[in-house]
């Protein structure tokens, strides 16, 4: 079982969304506004899971009430304005958000504003910084033999709304990171 979670008015970053990334899926960054609604239900659908996953593994891996950083910690969100897993300062530019990647083995479904299909290849509408809504899937796992847990994120669909300023990275940056994740 998993939990849906709809994140309206996000950025979206280093989509593949028409064509799979270098690990054969289908992938999106999604940036989220520290304290934003979004922010809220990601951080709510996030708990939701978590208790779900004490249910599916045992409380021995999900523990009662953990913190708002256990759970960040466990899903592999990167939060502005901190370090990333190997001690090195997140760029400015994610300052004021928290982000994530998702991926899928299945072409998401993508669609306009007003709920058209559009062209998940089209670099003027689907590009780094782009404003959208995001649909995923949270899943609670645990690996008994390597004794790894935590929350996955499946991408599902993207509304791509247009606007928002392109983010541009050097290369070997936060790029490699987000297909790190994917």
């Amino acid at each position: 079982m998993s939990t849906t979670v709809k994140l309206r008015n996000v950025r979206m970053i280093y989509p593949h969304l028409g064509v799979p990334d270098k690990y054969g899926k289908y992938s999106v960054g999604v940036m989220v506004k520290k304290g934003s609604q979004a922010h809220q239900q990601l951080m709510q659908g996030l708990r939701e899971e978590w208790a779900q996953g004490a249910d599916k593994c045992g409380r021995s891996v999900f523990e009662s009430n953990p913190t708002d950083a256990r759970i960040i910690r466990a899903s592999y969100l990167k939060v502005g304005g901190e370090v990333d897993a190997k001690g090195k300062p997140l760029p400015a530019w994610m300052d004021d958000y928290v982000t994530f990647g998702c991926q899928n083995a299945n072409p998401p479904c993508v669609v306009d504003g007003n709920l058209e299909p559009i062209n998940a290849c089209d670099a003027e509408r689907i590009y780094s910084g782009a404003d959208c809504h995001v649909s995923l899937d949270l899943s609670a796992f645990f690996n008994a033999e390597s004794r790894n847990s935590g929350i996955s994120r499946y991408l599902r669909s993207v509304v791509v709304l247009g606007g928002g300023e392109k983010i541009i990275t050097q290369p070997g940056g936060f790029t490699d990171a987000v297909e790190e994740w994917s």
